[in-house]
Formats: C-alpha cells, structure tokens, sequence
C-alpha cells in the first residue's frame, strides 16, 4: 500500500490547480479554487449525497469557476495514482476514480447530477426502500 499523505493533496487533475477544504456538512471536502471540481476520498461521496450539499453548490456559484473540461485526468491529487472513468448508475454521470486509494474526482456540475437520478438510480432507490436499506 502506497504511503498516502492525508492532510496535502497534489494538483487538481483537471487544471492544476490548488485544492482548498469546504466543510459540508459535518464533513469537510476538498475543492479546486480555480475549477471548482471536488475530490472526494473513499466514501465521501456516499456520505455527502445523504446530507444537504445545497451549501457546496451555492458556495461553487459564487466562487465563478473555470469551467475547463479537457476530457484527460491528471494523476490521483491523494496518492498519484491513476485515474479511471467509472460511470455511475445512480446518477448519469462519468466520474473519475483512482485505482489506488479509491477516492472520486468530480467536474464543478457533476454533483448536480446526483439530484436528479436516472431511471437506473431511481429504480434502486425504490429497491433499497422496499428491502429496508436507506
């Protein structure tokens, strides 16, 4: 296992730029300042779509981001290790996730898409309800 150092993250894989901690809730997340693109570790994401996100999402307009998608990923900003495309069936949405660490890289919109999940993610949310899983 790679020696992952948890309090300074590297570059943002989408522009390079420095990331900055937001708390959300009870927990805090880490955010581009020039891209607005969220890095989330292992489980963060699970943990941050049972909340109320409307916080980070006003916070993100107000910061005006750049909104450059070059379609090519850097390296994991947590570990450096690579990353992959992973679509999401909760939501329609690709995100970008590291083999390594398992932590998740989302563009500036990509957690609007949460709120309004696919036919796949509605249908699984109806699943969990029925067997008693929240």
């Amino acid at each position: 296992m790679a020696d992952i150092d948890t309090d300074k993250l590297g570059p943002c894989p989408n522009c390079g730029g420095a990331f900055e901690s937001v708390q959300v809730g009870p927990y805090t997340v880490d955010r581009c300042s020039n891209c607005a693109g969220l890095w989330l570790d292992e489980r963060e994401l699970e943990r941050v779509l049972t909340i109320d996100h409307r916080a980070l999402k006003k916070k993100r307009a107000e910061t005006d981001p750049v909104t450059s998608k070059s379609g090519r990923k850097g390296k994991c900003p947590r570990c450096g290790g690579t990353l992959i495309k992973l679509a999401n069936l909760r939501a329609n949405v690709t995100t970008d996730s590291c083999t390594v660490c398992y932590g998740v890289f989302l563009d500036a919109d990509e957690l609007d898409a949460f709120d309004h999940p696919n036919l796949a993610g509605r249908i699984g949310g109806l699943l969990r309800k029925l067997i008693g899983r929240h």
